[in-house]
């Protein structure tokens, strides 16, 4: 302490006294400032607890400050304390996420006697609270009788978070995820009964077994909720009030286990100053409240990527066919793009137009089972990532890796190789029309150079349009999760309304279309509006982003070669470093998308990236044993 600690103790005479919680404030912090070293042997913040022990117990007025400091933690806000230190206070996340991004901006008036108010004002960290769960008993035994919580804030603890507690598990979302007789039926229906007869009758055992079955019946129910969201879908606001739940349930088995004596004071304390060093931090809240609705995408988009696996020669040319198809469309979309580009249109009409124009191509594949190269790496990814998850070993992930590098070969082939020679021959329909090339030759020259992987910023664009790729791959892992969520298919199959309008025969093969197609709808029409809008909104903050896509790119530069045939000069240089350029976007579409997706899985499951190290160690043996493995048709067994 850089203050005597006598001096501290001398504060309540002072003519100037400020008060129990100023006074004790101003010790704390004269603890807290020390450097505390847990685990050590000799600890400069224990030994001035140590000194600040001494000099209290040798105090002449020693009964008078232990009475202030006993009456400050008798205080009614005890209650709060022990009930709401370390929980949200809020049961809706951006309720909770704007409070504690609000927190941190601007100053909150509390009351001063206010014990949650007083150790949220100290700022404490988990290393303070790591520091009083290595303190000896020695240390701790002179300050029990004085901070100690009384039996009734305990019992009057419990039975708050009982009623909070209570409300959420019988709220009309909860309860839907729990189908298990009537809603009364819950058990935490009776839960704030249970806590009552044991506060009323603290020492009947029948009532504390009573509480131990509920709190168990409790758990149970929120266990199955969650497994039942497991099946279906996930809304991100009903797993954080079931998390919550969950937590709210945990402090009430706590501070009964305090109550009976299993768990020892010191614990207390340092939870509720763990509690208080989490209370405001928004970035952690965000990610455990998320992380489960990420799960639910990734698995939902793992699932779509289950159908870009080659696992047989069927299946490859299966693929091969799907993705000319993509690429021969994949031509005409670019055709329409550079018409919508010479139009002149306003900005907004421009990027609707566009945002049509992709969207609708996306669409169309989409129905017609074709591939488009670049939405399988955020897929695939999710795919491997499960796989990951549930492999003891390493060929099966070396397997599945070998399935996902040949569908990815076979449909950037199968892109490119037709749309090429497509956008060549309708560059050549269009000479014969009209007399001359689609794109004027300084237009074509023009976008061949934008093209040029080293003197432009095509490599940089590419990468953002890698990141939009994911960015549309996990829009319509959410659009699959939020359907299941709310049962849309089976809903519109059955609903009386869609039964009137179109029949009941239609309304069930409509509820059937949107199970298969409304995820992917939903990603081609994300992906549309990002390829169209992003670089508008770039231009508008003076960034000028554009996007590179590799195969709508190849097709460009097919139509600015076409239109050097037409006028007998092909700029072969500029053309070869254009072809480079298209084959470096499709790498930076591809690796950056799945890069992406598989942090986000490996996270999602908390998996371990760092020992997956073998994995490429693995990988690259089987790849230098059998290159054709990982690149061509799989050989008929």
């Amino acid at each position: 302490m850089s203050v005597d600690p006598r001096v501290l103790l001398d504060r309540p005479f002072a003519p100037d006294y400020p008060g129990d919680g100023p006074w004790l404030d101003l010790i704390v912090r004269e603890l807290l400032v020390i450097p505390a070293r847990p685990g050590f042997h000799r600890c400069p913040r224990t030994e001035a607890l140590q000194r600040l022990n001494e000099a209290l117990a040798a105090h002449p007025q020693a009964a008078d400050l232990e009475a202030r400091i006993r009456a400050f933690w008798s205080h009614t806000s005890a209650v709060r304390l022990l009930a709401e230190m370390g929980l949200p206070d809020n049961s809706s996340l951006p309720r909770e996420a704007m409070q504690r991004l609000m927190d941190k901006v601007i100053p909150r008036l509390d009351h001063a006697a206010d014990l949650y108010a007083w150790l949220d004002r100290l700022d404490v960290s988990e290393e303070d609270a790591q520091w009083l769960m290595d303190l000896p008993a020695s240390l701790v035994e002179p300050w029990r009788s004085l901070v100690e919580p009384e039996p009734q804030a305990l019992g009057e603890a419990a039975l708050l978070l009982a009623y909070r507690a209570s409300a959420l598990g019988l709220s009309r979302d909860f309860l839907r995820i729990w189908p298990k007789g009537r809603d009364l039926d819950s058990p935490f229906a009776l839960l704030p009964l249970a806590i009552r007869e044991v506060i009323q009758a603290p020492d009947n055992p029948e009532s504390l077994a009573r509480l131990l079955a509920q709190l168990t019946s409790c758990r149970g129910a929120v266990a199955a909720a969650h497994g039942h969201l497991d099946e279906s879908g996930v809304s991100t606001d009903l797993a954080f009030r079931m998390d919550l739940l969950g937590t709210k349930l945990g402090r009430i088995q706590t501070l009964l286990d305090y109550y009976r004596g299993q768990k020892p004071g010191l614990q207390l304390a340092a939870e509720m100053v763990e509690g208080s060093a989490k209370q405001h931090r928004l970035l952690p809240l965000l990610q455990a409240s998320l992380r489960r609705l990420a799960l639910k995408v990734v698995e939902h988009t793992g699932h779509t990527g289950e159908h870009y696996l080659v696992r047989d020669s069927r299946e490859y040319w299966v693929m091969a066919r799907a993705a000319a198809g993509g690429g021969a469309l994949t031509a005409f979309t670019t055709l329409l793009k550079f018409i919508l580009g010479g139009l002149g249109l306003a900005p907004g009409l421009y990027g609707l137009a566009a945002t049509a124009n992709y969207a609708g191509s996306f669409i169309t594949m989409q129905f017609l089972h074709f591939s488009l190269a670049s939405k399988q790496p955020a897929a695939t990814a999710a795919a491997l990532s499960a796989t990951l998850e549930r492999s003891d070993g390493m060929e099966q992930e070396v397997d599945l890796i070998a399935t996902i590098t040949r569908g990815q070969v076979v449909a950037t082939l199968g892109n490119l190789l037709l749309t090429i020679p497509v956008a060549l021959a309708v560059d050549g329909c269009w000479r014969m029309a009209t007399g001359h090339s689609f794109l004027p030759l300084d237009k074509a020259t023009q976008t061949l150079e934008s093209l040029h992987p080293l003197r432009s910023w095509t490599l940089l664009f590419a990468a953002i349009t890698g990141a939009i790729l994911w960015l549309s791959s996990l829009a319509g892992g959410w659009a699959s999760n939020w359907s299941a969520y709310r049962g849309l298919p089976e809903a519109v199959a059955q609903s009386p309304r869609f039964h009137r309008l179109f029949g009941v025969p239609r309304a069930a093969e409509l509820g059937k279309g949107l199970d298969t197609h409304f995820p992917g709808i939903v990603a081609c029409l994300t992906l549309g509006l990002l390829l169209a809008f992003v670089p508008m909104a770039s231009d508008f903050v003076g960034l000028s982003v554009e996007v590179r896509h590799v195969t709508l790119s190849a097709a460009s530069a097919a139509f600015a070669m076409g239109s050097g045939m037409a006028a007998g000069a092909v700029p072969w240089v500029a053309l070869l470093w254009a072809m480079a350029g298209v084959l470096l976007i499709g790498f930076l579409n591809f690796s950056v998308s799945f890069a992406l997706s598989l942090r986000l899985a490996i996270q999602a499951r908390n998996l371990a990236p760092g020992g997956r190290r073998e994995l490429l160690k693995a990988l690259l043996r089987a790849f230098l044993h059998n290159p054709g493995r990982f690149l061509l048709p799989p050989q008929k067994s």
